[in-house]
């Protein structure tokens, strides 16, 4: 692991409070249970309301442009739901370039394998293995008109985060170019605990594997044990914020353990937190009003927005401004 990024995970473990960046679950088996967590957790909506809103209308959500569009896909993941896309693209172009970005190099690469092997010489695919800015920055190259998907990755994001991304993104968009992302728009508490606290386990198992992970390759011997998982669901109805999911350990006694990697210990009083995400909160959920205003903070504008069936997933469509 790189440097900077060791010295980010020192930053969160000796903060106050102390926590570990989301970003940091996702290598190879990070992102397998990530996807396991999402799409056979049976009360997790929000991947089942993306899937069932693309399969029906996946059309609408492509910009009315001329010429062939390239396709950008931000946190790509295994590109399950982009699939749509990419199908409905092909409807209308003989073929299509498509730029999947994920800062999981080896999941990255094992799903645009599959891609290119599905699609043949109709889909010509360039995978970028990096995280947000990178993939931007190399983004910003290229020329032409760009259909660019963020789709559900925002929402795990801090707030000033997700604005300083799209103001990012929108550096490598010109007036052909349009922004889809996908936000969970869900307000009922009960569904929403039930979803990330679900009885097989399985988005805790992702949440900590963090601490496997740095287990693993930072040498510690972190007893999830000594702990006691926690979630629980923050609601905030302010135009200018959001509502969010956190998700966290408790220590049950005071405990110190050395990490060997990063030459940093874990030291926690009991009762003391560990959160497994930066910011105040993770999988945001968010009022249309909210959207609104995210939007123009980042200096785009918001000219569609399209909802599934159950009212979980908002499909927002964005030009510069």
């Amino acid at each position: 692991m790189a440097d900077d990024l060791k010295q980010k995970l020192v930053a969160g473990m000796t903060s106050c409070p102390k926590y570990i960046p989301t970003w940091y679950n996702y290598d190879d088996v990070g992102s397998r249970l990530q996807r396991d967590s999402c799409e056979t957790n049976r009360d997790y909506y929000f991947t089942k309301s993306q899937i069932s809103f693309l399969k029906q209308n996946a059309k609408d959500i492509i910009p009315e442009v001329s010429g062939d569009l390239t396709l950008v896909d931000l946190g790509s993941g295994d590109c399950s739901k982009t699939r749509f896309v990419i199908d409905e693209l092909l409807k209308r172009q003989k073929t299509l370039t498509f730029y999947p970005v994920d800062i999981s190099g080896e999941f990255l690469l094992k799903s645009t394998k599959e891609l290119s092997e599905e699609y043949d010489d109709s889909l010509v695919v360039r995978p970028l293995a990096a995280d947000y800015a990178q993939g931007i920055d190399q983004l910003r190259q290229i020329s032409g008109a760009k259909m660019i998907l963020w789709i559900g990755s925002m929402i795990s994001l801090p707030y000033d985060d997700q604005i300083n991304t799209l103001r990012m993104i929108s550096t490598m968009m010109t007036d052909k170019c349009r922004l889809v992302f996908v936000v969970d728009i869900t307000q009922d508490s009960e569904s929403i605990i039930k979803a990330y606290n679900d009885d097989a386990g399985l988005k805790r198992r992702f949440y900590q594997y963090a601490i496997t992970r740095m287990n693993k390759e930072e040498g510690s011997k972190i007893d999830l044990d000594k702990f006691m998982y926690k979630l629980d669901f923050v609601r905030n109805t302010s135009p200018e914020y959001m509502s969010y999911v956190r998700s966290y350990m408790e220590a049950r006694e005071d405990i110190r353990y050395t990490i060997p990697g990063l030459g940093t210990d874990l030291v926690m009083e009991k009762g003391e937190q560990l959160y497994f995400h930066e910011g105040a909160g993770l999988s945001c959920k968010y009022t249309l009003g909210q959207l609104q205003t995210i939007v123009q903070k980042a200096g785009l504008r918001l000219v569609d927005t399209r909802v599934d069936e159950r009212k979980h997933a908002a499909f927002c469509q964005c030009v510069t401004t």
